[in-house]
């Protein structure tokens, strides 16, 4: 176990700087003119962990090629990588609180879910893992990358009951009348039109079926310099209003998330 935890510790130091050596390797190679290895060592940062895709769109020393679809494809790749880092830092459980949340859930094994939003899959694993071998779990996001590195999660944890489901932002692609659970976290408040969405997600719902909503406690920047910008807040309040419109029922409300409302609707 020491061993295990000192090889951890080592990698934590060693990643960043093997990703900031790439980093700056392959900025020199694109100032001497060398687009291939620019490239080469472009993708060697990002696959060990590359981030900070601002700096890299905004380097000057990409100038020549910045405007080309590859770049482009790896400038999103490194913001992925952030977001994945965002969504699975170990600072998260402290707000989260991931095991008061599943139980919350009220799953049971051979129950259908559908995550959506899924991103890096940090309740599709747990949720997967609860269900059991006889459940199903929809892992459905917008997002490529984020189904990509949620692939390679559900392989290293021998999970064989999760279907990965790319989509567009206007429709989450469950088949009719088949979720038992439906769950968004911290994704509803990217819906533009979140009565429109709501009526998608009630023709998705089976009989008896729940829809459960967490997302962020509207709140100033200087109240929370993270999340989500206070531009695209909702209050508890305007989503369940939203959803009534959509067919859905406010059956329960918790309360112990210190950052988000946890509300959980049924169809009416």
């Amino acid at each position: 176990y020491e061993a295990v935890m000192l090889a951890d510790s080592i990698n934590e130091i060693i990643w960043p700087v093997q990703w900031e050596a790439m980093y700056n390797t392959a900025r020199a190679h694109a100032l001497a003119g060398d687009r291939r290895k620019a490239y080469e060592y472009l993708y060697w940062a990002i696959d060990s962990g590359y981030w900070d895709a601002r700096t890299m769109m905004e380097d000057e020393a990409f100038t020549g090629i910045k405007e080309e679809m590859l770049f482009k494809k790896l400038a999103r790749s490194a913001r992925a990588n952030g977001y994945i880092w965002m969504l699975e830092r170990e600072g998260r459980e402290e707000f989260q609180k991931p095991e008061q949340v599943m139980e919350a859930f009220e799953l049971r094994p051979g129950m259908k879910v559908a995550d959506v939003g899924c991103g890096s899959g940090y309740f599709t694993v747990k949720v997967a893992s609860e269900i059991g071998p006889e459940g199903k779990v929809w892992a459905i996001d917008a997002w490529q990358d984020m189904l990509d590195y949620l692939e390679r999660r559900l392989l290293i944890e021998g999970l064989e009951n999760v279907e990965l489901v790319k989509v567009d932002r206007d429709d989450p692609q469950i088949p009719d009348g088949s979720a038992d659970l439906i769950l968004m976290v911290d994704v509803y408040h990217y819906i533009k039109d979140r009565v429109a969405y709501g009526r998608v997600l009630r023709k998705d719902i089976a009989p008896g079926g729940r829809l459960i909503v967490v997302d962020y406690i509207p709140k100033s920047l200087e109240e929370r310099p993270w999340g989500p910008p206070p531009s695209q807040h909702m209050s508890e309040e305007e989503l369940t209003a939203d959803l009534e419109q959509a067919g859905f029922k406010k059956v329960k409300q918790h309360d112990f998330l210190p950052e988000q409302y946890f509300v959980i609707y049924e169809a009416k």
